[in-house]
């Protein structure tokens, strides 16, 4: 009898290449020996501390499962137990705590449950359990019956593991694949090279060679500092030191230095001598982000630089001689500004030898899917995902509708956002929610901002400045503070701006 048994649990367990159809050939046969209503299996991944439930079969239907129980240290202890039975009846789950925990999260009715421990060369590879939704079902005979069949059952469960992982390894080899194929629509970093940046990355393309100075202009946040990467990558001194300033970031009182450098004793605390930004770059590239926030004095000196190609030390008295190239960058309106007098008038001309105009996002919007790729594969590694998150179509739809205020930038950040959210995706936008202004004028005059075109029906001019306000919140997507917002964008104290919409009556 008891070779007829594991011979017909064997050729039961051997009908088919899919677990989820052995396992319902098994069951039909284990069912008339055993009161069971179900069987399941599950493997022990003691590195991750859980428990994952890879197939389940019961009276209606079998299937393969991908859920995970995650377990304590100590439920991990118990489970390494050498000594921990072969074969375990369990009439009363609430008596063995592990078990308890795990199984009725998958199978919420079980009651009662036979464990039959699967060993793979030394190695607890997990448990087959032959459950009763009804309590003390079992009995010492029930056990022995089913132990024989521990090794085939363990052999089709290795199998099916093995199996799976080469799925996963061909996902994976697809997933790599499609970031390949995304890299072709790439140039040394610059997403979009050959979509809503093709203009752009043929004006690099032409300068990149040449030493001339470039000026980089754009909205903050839309990857001005990438594309001076990839003018220095392309260019005849892409072997050389590459530096990057942010010149907003320099308090005025360390500019000289940080900038150019000093000599021992120039200054209480110059214990020796060090080079500055431009001495560090020499032969290479200087990149000077937000050239916009120098100060003037500052702006004199950076135009001897380009003017002469040299620099002197603080408390030096020496001319050092530079060979660099220089690329700046800067969010605001240097023409206005030198029209204001806080930006010079021969330094702009120096700059604005070759200005590259970087389109914000909401112009280049095909661009989104991309760059959304892009940044999901970087924060699966940051985050240690298995897999990318997947994107509905409504939700990626919903972040080409967004105005993008933030541009490239922000995007990154709800990207990251939504993946601490939901890791394992599917990801939700919902969240981003764009604050639409919309100015009912139906019975109101046309509103005239220049007054070249105005007529002799002027309007109020708290009605004119209210209007124009709205009308720079929705531009702005609603954002007052910072960069890109309205205030910034209507060169006015955030503060005082506040102050003008509430005394209007402008709800934010």
């Amino acid at each position: 009898m008891e070779k007829h048994s594991y011979f017909e649990a064997t050729q039961r367990l051997c009908t088919s290449l899919q677990l989820e159809q052995s396992l319902a050939s098994y069951f039909e046969y284990i069912q008339l020996h055993l009161p069971v209503d179900g069987i399941f299996i599950n493997i022990f991944q003691p590195e991750r501390k859980q428990i994952q439930f890879i197939a389940h079969v019961n009276h209606q239907q079998s299937s393969t499962l991908d859920q995970c129980v995650f377990l304590t240290d100590e439920m991990c202890a118990t489970l390494n137990t050498p000594d921990r039975p072969v074969i375990h009846i369990i009439n009363e789950i609430s008596l063995d705590p592990v078990t308890e925990h795990v199984a009725p999260k998958i199978l919420p009715k079980i009651q009662s449950v036979i464990l039959l421990r699967m060993l793979c060369e030394n190695t607890h590879l997990g448990v087959v359990g032959f459950y009763s939704k009804q309590p003390r079902m079992f009995r010492p005979r029930h056990a022995d019956f089913i132990e024989p069949h521990r090794q085939p059952l363990a052999l089709i469960t290795a199998l099916n593991l093995r199996g799976r992982n080469w799925l996963n390894a061909n996902y994976q080899l697809s997933q790599q694949n499609d970031s390949l194929k995304r890299t072709l629509d790439s140039q040394h970093g610059v997403i979009g090279a050959h979509a809503g940046l093709k203009q752009v990355m043929q004006q690099v393309h032409t300068i990149a060679h040449l030493e001339t100075s470039v000026l980089l202009l754009g909205e903050t946040g839309v990857g001005k500092e990438v594309i001076a990467n990839a003018i220095h990558a392309l260019s005849n001194q892409a072997s050389q030191p590459f530096i990057k300033v942010n010149c907003g970031a320099i308090p005025d009182s360390l500019l000289d230095s940080e900038l150019f450098g000093y000599e021992k004793g120039a200054f209480t605390g110059a214990e020796q001598r060090k080079k500055g930004y431009f001495e560090q770059a020499n032969g290479g590239t200087i990149f000077l982000d937000e050239i916009g926030e120098l100060p003037l004095y500052a702006q004199v000196r950076l135009l001897r630089v380009l003017q002469n190609g040299t620099i002197t030390r603080v408390g030096g008295h020496e001319s050092i001689q530079l060979n660099i190239r220089v690329i700046a960058a800067t969010h605001r309106d240097l023409q206005v500004m030198v029209q204001q007098g806080e930006f010079r008038q021969d330094l702009w001309y120096r700059l604005a030898i070759f200005p590259i105009c970087i389109p914000p996002l909401r112009q280049r919007k095909s661009d989104i899917p991309l760059l959304v790729c892009h940044a999901l594969e970087q924060l699966s590694t940051k985050f240690n995902l298995s897999q990318l998150p997947c994107i509905a179509p409504e939700q990626l739809d919903s972040l080409s509708q967004y105005h993008w205020p933030g541009n490239v930038r922000e995007l990154l950040n709800v990207l990251e956002r939504a993946v601490i959210q939901s890791p394992n995706g599917p990801l939700n936008f919902d969240f981003l929610n764009p604050i639409q202004h919309t100015i009912n004028v139906s019975h109101q005059p046309n509103i005239i901002i220049d007054p070249s075109h105005a007529n002799h029906q002027l309007v109020p001019l708290n009605t004119m400045m209210s209007h124009y306000i709205r009308h720079a919140l929705c531009q702005c997507g609603g954002k007052i503070y910072g960069p890109g917002g309205a205030a910034q964008l209507l060169e006015i104290n955030p503060n005082t701006l506040r102050s003008k919409m509430k005394k209007l009556g402008i709800c934010h």
